[in-house]
């Protein structure tokens, strides 16, 4: 994922809920490249996922993630939990970028064409 975002533009937006998903996807990211990397904690949404509460735990990354958006190039949702919000982000005009989807999208790369 972090080639990815470092591919999609200089400054990058990541979005966590929970804080010690910040300083490993930090590192990530600028060992790929990135130089202009702004945190986005949601700190207060993981209490909404613990509980089970997942359209409202999506609602409120989705929502922080628009708020970054304005300064941003590129979306990082720096946990699988937080996919979902991708969904209610589809109308943005920049790159919302997953973990999940981004580690299928590689692991099709590197299992080539399958032949039957």
């Amino acid at each position: 994922m972090a080639e990815a975002a470092v591919a999609a533009g200089a400054r990058i937006a990541v979005l966590y809920a929970v804080a010690s998903t910040w300083g490993p996807t930090r590192t990530l990211l600028a060992e790929a490249g990135a130089r202009a990397i702004t945190p986005v904690p949601c700190l207060d949404a993981w209490a909404l996922f613990a509980g089970g509460e997942l359209e409202a735990y999506a609602q409120m990354v989705a929502r922080e993630a628009r708020k970054a958006a304005a300064e941003a190039d590129v979306i990082v949702l720096a946990q699988a939990s937080m996919a979902s919000a991708a969904t209610l982000l589809a109308d943005l005009t920049i790159p919302v970028l997953t973990s999940p989807r981004i580690a299928v999208e590689r692991a099709v790369r590197m299992l080539g064409p399958l032949s039957r």
